[in-house]
């Protein structure tokens, strides 16, 4: 993609979606990033990424500016970004990860004739297999679709309302530590039955995957094929009435809804 790209922060998000342009094959020359950190600043200038000094600088350089800093961090830079953008001649792109700071609050920092585009990607897209929504609300087409073809080449796009986007936060945006704690307890109970660790994680990611995969081929709903495995009064549907009994969609259904809540009170 011949678009050069500036990222303001290099942290775990920041980090893993520049990483991911650098493994789809985007040249590092054309990635610049701010990072007061110089121990973190190394690395990615070891793969060739240009280490810029400050925001206006690197901003004047790129097509597209990544704001990847977190959102308490926001209201501490506000006012360098602010003078930063009143010396900036042209029309700018950014594209914000950070979780609750709405587009108008961006704006009146960036500017009114800035194109703002919230987003909220997850951790996977440092394998390629993440998902990242973007909020259309008041972003031109062309916007959106250079985010599409930067996104698309780590992991798969949607476009929401920016109503939604604290949803989406407290979906997919947290969800992998959800599945993580997920595989976890999945890999000990094998444990817990006789198997050793190996093993046990092993068919878990297989099984993980296999049913992933299944969702998306079969054209069938979670609930039509849970209820293919659940043979009567076999063994899957002692194991489901034991989910029951710890509440366990309640539970994940919780974990969005704060995850949502946390990520309102944010912005």
């Amino acid at each position: 993609m011949n678009k050069k790209i500036f990222f303001v922060g290099t942290g775990n998000m920041g980090g893993a979606i520049l990483r991911g342009l650098l493994s789809a094959g985007t040249a590092a020359s054309e990635i610049s990033f701010l990072e007061p950190n110089d121990k973190a600043a190394e690395a990615y200038t070891a793969l060739g990424c240009v280490r810029k000094a400050n925001f206006a600088d690197g901003v004047a350089a790129a097509d597209v500016t990544f704001l990847c800093v977190k959102p308490q961090i926001f209201k501490l830079v506000a006012k360098e970004w602010e003078s930063a953008m009143q010396s900036q001649k042209s029309e700018k792109a950014f594209i914000s990860i950070m979780a609750g700071v709405k587009r108008e609050s961006l704006l009146a920092v960036l500017g009114s004739k800035s194109q703002v585009l919230r987003v909220m990607p997850n951790l996977p897209l440092t394998v390629g297999k993440g998902t990242v929504a973007l909020a259309t609300d008041g972003v031109t087409e062309d916007t959106l679709k250079t985010a599409e073809e930067i996104f698309n080449t780590i992991g798969v796009t949607c476009r929401v309302t920016e109503s939604l986007m604290d949803a989406v936060t407290g979906l997919s945006g947290s969800a992998p530590a959800y599945v993580f704690e997920f595989i976890e307890g999945l890999t000990r109970g094998g444990v817990k039955a006789g198997l050793t660790r190996d093993v046990a994680l092993k068919l878990t990611l297989g099984t993980i995957e296999g049913a992933v995969e299944l969702v998306k081929q079969s054209g069938k709903s979670p609930s039509d094929l849970c209820a293919m495995v659940c043979s009567p009064g076999g063994t899957t549907i002692a194991g489901i009435d034991a989910l029951e009994d710890g509440a366990f969609r309640s539970t994940l259904i919780k974990a969005v809804e704060a995850g949502t809540k946390r990520s309102k009170e944010l912005g």
